[in-house]
């Protein structure tokens, strides 16, 4: 059979005055043995700080964060896209040489640029495309004019 926890005799009897606080009971039992459950108790409840130790505490008045604007996650279509934004732009050098030399050759590489560049659109360097995209455009029209003269 189990005994029951003895309490001490001292600690039953002893006054407690109003200016001390009360005493918690005592969770731990000497006399207990290896089998007795272990009694735990919380002795921190503060939340844990995130950031910085030497962080002031924030004031009172929140400052209300811009969203961030995000790029669509389109996978490995994303890298394709910027693969034709480059591939767009050294088309672009192709297609001035064409105009000079072989006009008609010069169109059908500024119309090959122009679809690079509609690819690059969806990439991240959406200005320079459209401004290579404009060029190729350019391009092809006065390589059109001059091939028909």
């Amino acid at each position: 059979m189990e005994k029951p926890p003895q309490q001490n005799p001292e600690k039953k009897h002893q006054p407690v005055s109003a200016d001390s606080p009360p005493e918690e009971p005592s969770t731990i039992n000497e006399d207990a043995s290896d089998d007795a459950p272990i009694v735990a108790r919380v002795v921190d409840e503060t939340p844990d700080r995130v950031g910085s130790p030497f962080a002031t505490a924030p004031s009172g008045r929140t400052v209300r964060q811009q969203p961030a604007i995000a790029l669509q996650n389109l996978g490995p279509f994303q890298y394709t896209a910027m693969g034709g934004t480059g591939a767009a732009i050294m088309l672009l050098g192709f297609a001035i040489l064409a105009l000079v030399w072989f006009p008609p050759g010069g169109c059908i590489v500024a119309a090959l640029g122009c679809g690079t560049a509609i690819l690059g659109l969806h990439s991240k360097f959406k200005r320079i495309t459209t401004g290579v995209l404009v060029s190729h455009a350019c391009l092809f029209v006065a390589c059109f004019i001059t091939s028909n003269t």
